[in-house]
């Protein structure tokens, strides 16, 4: 009996990602508007990694729909330029509108991720009314005297600048601190509010390590660096992903890792990174 083998081949579509650090030399493939096409051609797409989600607002400088990408002049003056693909989802209102109703001078605010590098959209707002952000960052420094504290932006890695007034509330494990916490290096979640010329108001300001904070962290090892001396951890709770420094660890302890084991991580930040003081597998039990 003989066998006849059908190979079929299937032509892989590359949509440009203006985040990605390699060139594609393919043609861009055009957007279109039709709200059908767009959901059947997401599913082209992998899906968007799991990580910590960022809300940026400001007006769009210039948009560019061949590479999927907009320059935003966010509160405060700088521009940043956004990622976006049929993945990404537009509202105006309770409204899915096309990327062609964003245009340079309308107000958005995007949740963002940082992915390969860039910053990607999920969602796109178009807004109106008052001019409201979020920033994740470190704190670069608090000058008590004009009360204008400054923060290196997690996602974009620039520095941004908020002025702390009476009414601004600063948080610490939950409980209302001073501003005296706000020292260099520590890591902050911002929520503030952008007036005219530009100057930034923070109405909170949530502390979420201060150098030399010890922590206790539960998850899963997803991989494992000894040559760099760290490893990757995804928690328990919550969609984080993180790194941990390993240099403080005995190198017998270092080799007992496992990519995929349980494990708590007892780390200290030190206003760099999260030193691992312990690594402890969690035991069949409690998984």
């Amino acid at each position: 009996m003989k066998f006849l083998l059908i190979a079929v081949f299937s032509t892989i579509v590359v949509f440009p990602r203006c985040r990605a650090q390699t060139t594609i030399s393919a043609a861009p493939t055009p957007r279109t508007d039709s709200k059908s096409a767009a959901t059947d051609s997401s599913l082209d797409l992998p899906p968007l990694p799991r990580s910590e989600v960022s809300l940026i607002g400001g007006t769009v400088m210039r948009m560019d729909p061949i590479r999927d990408r907009i320059v935003v002049r966010v509160f405060g003056g700088r521009d940043l330029t956004l990622d976006f693909d049929v993945r990404t989802q537009i509202l105006q209102g309770a409204t899915s509108v096309s990327a062609r109703d964003i245009r340079p001078g309308t107000r958005i605010y995007a949740d963002t991720i940082a992915k390969e590098g860039r910053i990607f959209a999920k969602s796109i707002r178009i807004g109106t009314g008052t001019p409201v952000g979020e920033a994740r960052g470190q704190v670069i420094d608090w000058d008590a005297g004009t009360r204008v504290l400054r923060v290196r932006d997690v996602i974009s890695s620039q520095p941004f600048s908020v002025h702390i007034g009476a009414g601004t509330e600063i948080r610490a494990d939950g409980r209302v601190v001073p501003t005296t916490d706000l020292v260099p290096g520590s890591l902050v979640h911002v929520t503030f509010r952008s007036g005219s010329e530009g100057t930034n108001s923070a109405q909170k300001i949530d502390v979420v390590a201060r150098p030399g904070s010890v922590f206790t962290f539960e998850g899963k090892i997803v991989a494992v660096d000894l040559r760099d001396e760290h490893l990757t951890l995804a928690e328990s709770r919550g969609n984080s992903t993180f790194e941990v420094a390993l240099d403080s660890l005995p190198q017998e302890a270092k080799l007992r890792l496992r990519q995929g084991e349980d494990v708590i991580v007892q780390a200290r930040f030190d206003g760099h990174q999260y030193q691992a003081q312990s690594i402890e597998s969690v035991p069949n039990a409690q998984r």
